[in-house]
This record gives C-alpha cells, sequence and structure tokens, in this order.
C-alpha cells in the first residue's frame, strides 16, 4: 500500500461534511428539469465550484442548448429542461487529477442537492456545444446538468452491498459498514457500480473491478469519507486495482 495520504484528508469542513452526509441520501440523478436555478442558487453554485476544487481540478460552469451539449443515447432519457450545466475538468498533468475530478464533482453535486437543485452526471457530451476554453492539458471529464427537478425522483436501483463486499460487511465495525453502504449509493456512469470493498485490521480498502474507471472510484471514494464521518480515519492511496484505503485511527 503506498503510504502516501490524499488530498481529500481534512480538505471538506466538518460542517460539509455534514452537509453532504444528508445530501447522500436525498440525492438522485435528474434528467427532467422545469428550469434554471435562480440567481442566489448560481451564485452559491459559483462559490461551491471553486471551494470543492481538489488539486489538478477546475468546476466550470456553463450555459448550452440541450440538444448541442449531450448527445442522445438509445433507452436513455435526453436531459431536458435547463439550460445550465457544470463542467468537470482535469489537468492531467497533476498526480490524481483524475480521481480528484470524482470526489470534487460529487462534493459540488452534493452542494447543488443541498440548495434543492437536481443533477446528473453525463459522460455522452459534445465538447462542441461548450462555452468554456481549456488550459494547456485540460480535458472536460464528465458534464454535470443543474436545475430545477421537473418531477420527484424515483428509487435508485443499485446491487446488494453483499455484491461489492470482499467478506460479510455485518462482520465490520460500524464506521466501515457505514462507509460501504455510502459508496453502494454513489452514483457511477450506466449504474455498473465497478468498486468493490474489503476490511482487514482496521483499514477499508477501496478497488477497482473496472480499469480507467478513475471518476467513479473518487466519487466512492467521497462517499467512503463521508459514510464514516464519526470515525477519525486518514486516506491513503492504493496501488493497482486498490485505488485507495480509508484507515480508522484511534480516537484521542
Amino acid at each position: 500500500m503506498n503510504m502516501d495520504t490524499c488530498a481529500v484528508n481534512g480538505f471538506f469542513s466538518s460542517a460539509q461534511i455534514e452537509k453532504y452526509s444528508a445530501a447522500v441520501q436525498k440525492r438522485r440523478s435528474v434528467r427532467a428539469f422545469k428550469g434554471d436555478p435562480d440567481v442566489g442558487q448560481m451564485s452559491a453554485l459559483h462559490y461551491a465550484a471553486a471551494r470543492v476544487a481538489l488539486p489538478g481540478v477546475r468546476i466550470a460552469l456553463g450555459e448550452a442548448n440541450v440538444d448541442d451539449l449531450y448527445r442522445r443515447l438509445p433507452l436513455v432519457e435526453h436531459i431536458h429542461g435547463s439550460r445550465r450545466y457544470a463542467a468537470v475538468i482535469a489537468d492531467e498533468r497533476v498526480p490524481h487529477a483524475a480521481v480528484h475530478a470524482g470526489i470534487s464533482g460529487e462534493a459540488f453535486i452534493l452542494e447543488a442537492v443541498a440548495l434543492g437543485l437536481g443533477t446528473c452526471w453525463v459522460a455522452a457530451f459534445k465538447r462542441g456545444g461548450m462555452n468554456i476554453p481549456l488550459e494547456e492539458g485540460e480535458k472536460v471529464k464528465a458534464v454535470i446538468a443543474l436545475g430545477v427537478p421537473d418531477k420527484e425522483s424515483g428509487s435508485r436501483k443499485r446491487k446488494r452491498l453483499s455484491e461489492i463486499c470482499a467478506s460479510n460487511p455485518a462482520d465490520w465495525p460500524f464506521w466501515a459498514y457505514n462507509a460501504a453502504e455510502y459508496v453502494r449509493v454513489a452514483p457511477s456512469a450506466v449504474n455498473l457500480q465497478p468498486w468493490r470493498l474489503s476490511f482487514a485490521g482496521n483499514t477499508l480498502t477501496l478497488s477497482s473491478a473496472r480499469a480507467g474507471a478513475n471518476l467513479d472510484m473518487g466519487i466512492a471514494m467521497l462517499h467512503m469519507t463521508l459514510g464514516a464521518r464519526d470515525q477519525r480515519c486518514v486516506m491513503r492511496w492504493g496501488e493497482g486495482k486498490e485505488i485507495a484505503a480509508l484507515i480508522a485511527e484511534d480516537k484521542p
């Protein structure tokens, strides 16, 4: 295990963690909106975009025609009803920037949910439909649709907890069980849930079941941190398929 700690350690305040933990329970993917965020919400989103950006990440807010920005996919409802979006941008020259993009993008989404807005991670977008210039080394990793939800969101379809855990999570300490449950409800590309969790000693390890799922793994890392919020922990980078480990520390 790589003993370098992650930039996420201590990055979010205790107030943010409490806010995000509550927003996790409310968050649903929304594809139908009845309007754009209002002026006050946009102001708060601009502040949040700057506040949640980890090293190598930039979140830029924009406005675009939905048909120019989002690709139409078979059997998937097209995004409609709001022109506002956030581009999650990573500077690929910065170590771990792609995973940081998942962490920061999901934190931004939870900020939006706390404002009463609907959101949706979108990977099928058209770069030419954006009005956001990029700097050298930057790449748009995903787009987040933003707006006022048009209808109540339904239930989330998720794997059973036992399907993403290497052993019975009921035998784990509560903080590790809760962290795993928060990972289970996290969003992922086409809902594949590519993460796997294992626990030994005082360490909860997050591994990837699919290569190249950096955004998904970053999202999961944030959810792990939120689920373990009552336990003093440190996040460390892993190697290979072991993306990261959350290590419980003795409370003072």
